[in-house]
């Protein structure tokens, strides 16, 4: 196992380690990355499509939890949330430099060998198919009050079918057409697209509501502290949860840039301009100044607030926003192709990648959209169980525990470089991989430094530290499990 270092990639997608890739690298800083055109054109196509994925359906109901949970506890949450996730992210990029792979399920394996990695991969179906459930049953949703709002006496098979007509067209037209890219990078423009469409939407929130002079906090009907239904805030408690995932669509991208430091640095950096940036502004801008305007009449899906006056003008911006949903599917579907390509023999259509890709897509997005329609207004609880359980387990439980088990070495790989012995005969670039292997793993493991202040550096770093990002997931998990 220790010389085999991918599994469960895409056809095509696997990764060869390099020599170059272990020669030892210094620290690579923003500027660098952003001086070499390859990385920083790299950085341009991660971050549009990471922030599609990251904000997809997440975005409508922000502003309904600023207003329960007020202006400081609401931004409070944010902070917190964001923090933690952009926190694991950071591991789970240190784990796979140290253990050289290039995807989430390949880390798991390595780590907690075969049973954890098929922990891991359940984990991140459950909540990947979740999401795709809940955007299907969100497009019919905006559509719906799209067209009403544009022309309130369309036939009720158009309007009136819980938005089912939209669901089908959106998939089949819009995200399944986009679901045939080999690469998640590929989505970029698609990621732009979609983000002006937000960014539309915040324009109109933070206007009307500046316009207006935020009439729910001058009433102070929109609190400095909300908290005044213990059951509404845990909801939207776990709304901000869910808000800021990004792992497992984050991990596939590691077999998309530069090998080795650069590569990993290159994900890194632009996460964090996505979660600290991007994500965090728009829900922060989003949700103030909806819940400023509206403040407890804001409703659950922002659209369903009038922000252009009503009418043709609400009805486009809705529309729209159908279509943005029908773009961030395929960034979600993605790595849950790639974890579900794992599960088929290598022997199944060995020769013809292209068709197995072709398959898998159709099964996921025939699922999710069977699941929608049959269930078309159930997408807050399905979002809701697979933000309690799934979001834990990927963006929380797993990445800790895989730190954990690294740190103290008692990782499958740790184990099995320590028994692996290098015999004269063997090649001299077997020799290297090993070497170099044990190099990045050691770096990982507990710290042998002297002293007080060593020690409790490398345990509030270590320890402490995941402990409490650890405790934010859970209390964000049973947090949304308590509104169901």
């Amino acid at each position: 196992m220790v010389m085999s270092m991918v599994e469960n990639t895409e056809p095509g997608m696997e990764k060869p380690l390099e020599v170059e890739s272990l020669v030892p690298e210094g620290k690579v800083s923003f500027l660098d990355v952003m001086k070499q055109r390859r990385d920083r054109r790299a950085v341009l196509a991660v971050v549009p499509s990471l922030t599609l994925g990251i904000m997809g359906g997440a975005v409508l109901p922000v502003a309904w939890a600023f207003s329960v949970t007020g202006i400081i506890c609401g931004l409070l949450i944010m902070l917190i949330v964001a923090a933690a996730n952009t926190y694991t992210c950071d591991l789970l990029l240190k784990q796979a430099y140290a253990t050289q792979t290039y995807d989430y399920e390949t880390l798991a394996l390595m780590i907690g060998g075969r049973k954890w990695k098929l922990v891991t991969e359940i984990s991140i179906v459950i909540l990947l198919l979740g999401t795709l459930i809940g955007q299907t049953a969100q497009m019919g949703e905006v559509g719906t009050i799209g067209l009403d709002a544009i022309s309130p006496n369309l036939p009720n098979w158009l309007v009136g079918s819980s938005g089912r007509v939209f669901m089908v067209l959106g998939t089949v037209l819009i995200a399944a057409p986009l679901c045939l890219g080999k690469q998640l990078r590929q989505l970029e423009y698609a990621g732009v697209i979609g983000t002006s469409i937000v960014i539309w939407l915040l324009i109109s929130v933070v206007f009307k509501s500046s316009r207006e002079d935020l009439p729910a906090i001058r009433s102070k009907e929109f609190a400095t502290v909300g908290f005044n239904n213990i059951g509404d805030v845990t909801q939207a408690v776990s709304i901000f949860g869910f808000a800021f995932y990004v792992q497992p669509i984050m991990m596939p991208l590691l077999v998309e840039v530069p090998d080795g430091i650069v590569g990993v640095k290159i994900v890194s950096y632009s996460m964090r301009i996505v979660v600290l940036f991007n994500a965090f502004i728009i829900y922060f801008l989003v949700g103030f100044f909806g819940a400023a305007l509206y403040g407890q009449a804001t409703e659950s899906n922002i659209l369903e607030n009038e922000w252009l006056g009503g009418g043709v003008a609400q009805g486009i911006l809705n529309l729209s926003m159908a279509v943005y949903l029908c773009l961030s599917v395929p960034v979600v579907e993605f790595p849950t192709r790639h974890t579900i390509n794992g599960w088929l023999p290598e022997t199944f259509m060995k020769d013809r990648a292209y068709a197995r890709q072709l398959i898998i897509t159709a099964t996921i997005l025939i699922f999710s959209l069977g699941m929608a329609l049959a269930f078309p207004s159930s997408s807050g609880s399905v979002l809701v169980v697979t933000g309690a359980t799934g979001v834990c387990m990927v963006s929380y439980l797993i990445p800790v525990v895989n730190h954990f088990l690294l740190y103290y070495n008692s990782s499958q790989i740790q184990k099995e470089v320590a028994e692996t012995r290098i015999m004269p005969a063997d090649m001299e670039g077997n020799r290297s991989i090993v070497d170099s292997r044990r190099t990045r793993l050691a770096s990982y493991s507990v710290p042998r430094d002297p002293g007080v202040g060593p020690v409790m550096k490398n345990l509030s770093k270590n320890i402490i530290l995941p402990g409490i990002v650890l405790s934010v997931g859970v209390f964000c998990s049973i947090a949304a499990l308590t509104t169901l």
